[in-house]
């Protein structure tokens, strides 16, 4: 984790750039925010307020609070939940947001900034959903970089330049109808009850924006192998290429390959209408991996829609859990128009297990 008393404060002088480079102390006002956990904390890190460049998505920048709304609270590096100030000064990076519940927003300069997630990560917010507050607005100081007054950039020193083409063929992907329709609870239950079978299991989230909540629940499994798009660098995936989402998935993959997993429960993030999701569901590279697709949703109409539509996409839908099965009238509806399992996501998992691995035997 990041230790804020290895940043000294000091000034230092950058032959390249001929600008003044400042090397931060930890003010009691600055936080680094959790999406930088992965820093490498020996090293040195400077402030360089001379570098007004566009910024990309990864790069890393120090931001001053000026207004707090929606987000109140930061993850930090050392995964604490604290509080914002009115002038506190986090160390965040640049990235995309893809919400349908909260913003989108995108990477696309210095000005009119906002706090996306509550892991750090800046942008600029492009619409919002009604039912959540105007985003916390803050303003650009400069970058972070190296000795070398190089912009530190996570995504380009975590991401492998080249990706290798795995093969492992025992995936279940949780993929949703939309937002919040229980992918992550779903993924977490199965997990925890293919464990408890005597399996072997690997829990991932493939696509999303950083955040820690997720990853804590996978956490929370006891998993042999837990992995999020983040750990390689991506503050987020809305908007990537298809060949950087493949690669992700390939990388994940031959990393999970290490422990050996019976299975690898990946969840896909947003639902089955969403760019990166439907771009993943559509890829031959992921369906030669893929057992099949557990649905989540949240009623009767979004499941026999997300069936249908991911089905299209050439995938084999092992059946449906989530939100719906909260309610019984929604399930009766589901099961009057559809052949396809539900099974419930509250309980210990059970169910869902039983169903998954039967499948997978099926499909050996």
């Amino acid at each position: 984790m990041m230790d804020n008393a290895k940043l000294k404060l000091s000034s230092a002088f950058s032959k390249q750039t001929h600008s003044k480079l400042f090397v931060y102390n930890a003010p009691e006002n600055l936080k680094w925010s959790w999406s930088l956990r992965n820093l490498d904390p020996d090293k040195d890190y400077y402030f360089h307020n001379q570098n007004r460049a566009k910024p990309k998505i990864g790069d890393v920048a120090l931001v001053r609070i000026d207004k707090i709304s929606n987000h109140t609270k930061l993850m930090t590096a050392r995964s604490e939940r604290l509080r914002l100030h009115h002038n506190d000064i986090i160390v965040g990076v640049f990235g995309n947001r893809y919400a349908t519940d909260a913003f989108e927003a995108e990477v696309q300069g210095l000005d009119s900034l906002h706090l996306l997630t509550n892991a750090g990560m800046i942008g600029t917010v492009l619409s919002r959903n009604q039912k959540v507050k105007f985003p916390t607005q803050v303003t650009f100081l400069g970058y972070l970089t190296d000795e070398k007054s190089q912009t530190l950039n996570i995504k380009q020193d975590l991401f492998p330049a080249e990706v290798a083409d795995h093969q492992q063929q025992n995936v279940v992907l949780v993929v949703g109808s939309g937002m919040n329709s229980g992918k992550t609870a779903t993924a977490a239950k199965l997990v925890k009850a293919l464990l408890k079978d005597g399996l072997r299991v690997a829990a991932c989230k493939l696509t999303g924006s950083v955040s820690p909540g997720d990853l804590f629940e996978y956490h929370s499994t006891s998993a042999q192998d837990i992995r999020d798009f983040s750990d390689y660098g991506f503050p987020s995936t809305y908007l990537s290429q298809r060949q950087e989402l493949i690669g992700l998935f390939y990388t994940m993959l031959a990393d999970t390959a290490r422990s050996k997993p019976d299975v690898v429960v990946m969840e896909i993030a947003d639902g089955v209408l969403q760019r990166e999701t439907r771009m993943l569901l559509q890829a031959p590279e992921i369906r030669r991996n893929t057992c099949g697709v557990m649905l989540t949703a949240t009623c009767a109409g979004s499941a026999l829609f997300g069936v249908s539509k991911i089905e299209s996409y050439g995938q084999r839908v092992m059946g449906v859990s989530g939100v719906i099965t909260n309610s019984p009238l929604y399930v009766k509806e589901f099961k009057n128009n559809s052949p396809m399992p539900i099974v419930a996501s509250w309980g210990d998992g059970g169910e869902l297990a039983k169903l998954v691995v039967g499948q997978m035997r099926r499909a050996a």
